[in-house]
């Protein structure tokens, strides 16, 4: 048996996506090619309530562009570039094309924290420790909310060994949760490493993840009827979405039992679809949860709270600091 990983001390480390003027930049967070409409049966599909618009000026990104390079070279300017530097690309794609931020239900975790596993962080573990990347372009004519960050994506997923289309949904959860609650200030790589824990992004058993995003056949996990250590969750969706009428079963790439989806559940790719086996839809909805107390995540007691709220159970924790610090460190090598 594997020794177990060591107790997280410190916050996982991450480099965040960016973006700068020029036509023709190189490696970042942003997403891969533009995914098609999903198909697949109705019954892992809901309907939004809507989406709303955001925009930019060619000057203001620009400047921004100038001043988060110049800022990244300073330690202290390090904290700041992910999120600036992603503002940064969403200005530039709404010159190309409308980029859609899309409504969501409010966020509610499933579960909370067990106060005994969190602890009180030093001022050492008080934030990730980003390093500034060359930056990408945004794509021409997107057709998706984020599109605006493929060349990212495409660029940086061979380094770090994750499927660009996934990529790009965790880069985009990140700017949407940066802009609705910046004080949480989640890390793609956190909700990365969650995808590589509960699905290796979306590519478990038979299921391979498709350029529009979605898991197929969808992933469906063991019943939660009490046995092996599960939980017991009678059925609460009449079989909708995991198809058993008995048990609920957590479903998707980012594995949410029907009930968290209910309340979670958001369409993230403007497909007009709120769909869990869609890995842009399962990934804002994760960020959604993680930063539903909008904590400061580059807290460490704060961060391990968020994750034990996604899934109580010590391993776990462990699993995704480990898998979120190998993203980090792998995106800055």
């Amino acid at each position: 048996m594997t020794a177990p990983t060591p107790e997280p001390e410190t916050a996982p480390a991450v480099e965040s996506p960016t973006t700068e003027t020029s036509p023709t930049a190189a490696t970042q967070p942003t997403a891969a090619t533009a995914p098609t409409a999903p198909g697949g049966p109705a019954k892992h599909r809901i309907r939004p309530a809507g989406v709303s618009a955001v925009g930019a000026t060619a000057a203001s990104a620009t400047a921004a562009a100038t001043k988060i390079a110049t800022a990244a070279r300073k330690p202290h300017g390090q904290l700041a570039v992910g999120g600036a530097m992603i503002v940064v690309i969403v200005g530039i794609t709404a010159l190309l094309g409308a980029i859609l931020v899309p409504a969501s239900a409010t966020p509610r975790p499933a579960a909370q924290a067990s106060e005994t596993t969190t602890i009180e962080p030093t001022p050492s573990e008080s934030a990730f420790l980003p390093s500034p990347s060359s930056s990408p372009t945004a794509s021409a004519s997107p057709v998706t909310a984020n599109s605006g960050l493929t060349e990212w994506a495409d660029r940086l997923a061979t380094k770090v060994e994750i499927p660009p289309v996934a990529l790009r949904a965790y880069g985009y959860a990140e700017w949407v949760l940066g802009q609705r609650k910046p004080t949480c200030k989640l890390s793609w790589t956190t909700l990365a490493a969650i995808g590589k824990v509960e699905s290796n992004h979306g590519r478990t058993g038979a299921s391979t993840l498709g350029a529009d995003g979605r898991a197929l056949p969808p992933i469906v996990g063991p019943p939660l009827d009490g046995k092996g250590g599960r939980k017991k969750i009678t059925d609460t969706d009449a079989g909708a979405l995991d198809n058993d009428r008995a048990f609920d079963h957590a479903v998707g790439p980012m594995q949410f039992i029907p009930k968290t989806w209910r309340a979670l559940g958001t369409d993230a790719d403007g497909d007009g679809i709120i769909d869990p086996s869609d890995i842009d839809d399962a990934a804002l909805a994760a960020a959604n949860q993680l930063c539903a107390s909008a904590k400061d995540l580059t807290v460490i007691a704060n961060w391990k709270a968020a994750i034990l709220g996604y899934n109580n159970v010590s391993q776990y924790l462990l699993d995704v600091y480990a898998a979120a610090n190998t993203y980090g460190q792998k995106s800055r090598g």
